[in-house]
């Protein structure tokens, strides 16, 4: 029995992070926990996946794993065993080794594109016309990370500003996007506010 209950754990982690991040549920409100029981998990044809996961990666791996993937709309477990969810996951974790400076190419990539352009700082964060502002289609294009949006925004706190002019279907997953990862990125948010007053006073 033990043998077949193997994965289990693997599968409730999977399951609280899709919930996460495909609908209201909160993955740290409630600890991760969800309600799967282990004989609906044995009846899952899939469950050969979970195993190999788990045998793979530790908890914290594995947590790691699936955000990486969740964060490219990956969420099929059939999908999470291939070789390009693998790259997603060493693509994430070269960003969080590389985090700063990820970060400070980010924003003096958004520094070039106002002198390039012509444009005052401020300006790539203004919706005008109802069109989505510059910063936000940087993002889309990946000119910048998700990651570097997110620590902007808690300094900036632009996000609040373009939710009340925004109102389409690209930016409302975006941001869904924005809020469920937010709080997997760990950083220091005095460190990461200091850099950015610095590269815009050395600009």
């Amino acid at each position: 029995m033990y043998e077949l209950a193997e994965g289990f754990d693997t599968y409730q982690t999977y399951l609280a992070l899709k919930r996460h991040f495909t609908s209201n549920y909160d993955y740290f409100k409630y600890k991760g926990k969800v309600k799967a029981s282990l004989e609906s998990y044995l009846r899952r044809k899939d469950k050969f996946f979970f195993r190999k996961l788990g045998k793979k990666y530790d908890k914290e791996e594995l947590i790691n794993f699936f955000v990486s993937n969740f964060v490219v709309s990956d969420n099929w477990i059939g999908n999470l065993v291939s070789q390009e969810s693998e790259e997603n996951y060493v693509r994430f974790q070269k960003r969080m080794q590389s985090l700063s400076y990820l970060y400070d190419n980010d924003v003096h990539r958004i520094i070039d594109y106002c002198r390039e352009n012509d444009l005052q700082l401020n300006s790539v964060l203004l919706v005008e016309d109802d069109n989505h502002p510059i910063l936000l289609k940087l993002l889309l294009q990946k000119k910048i990370s998700i990651e570097t949006v997110i620590i902007m925004d808690d300094t900036l706190k632009f996000i609040r500003y373009w939710n009340a002019k925004l109102d389409d279907i690209i930016w409302e997953e975006k941001k869904q996007l924005i809020s469920n990862y937010r709080q997997f990125l760990k950083y220091d948010q005095n460190t990461y506010r200091q850099k950015l007053k610095e590269i815009i006073d050395e600009s």
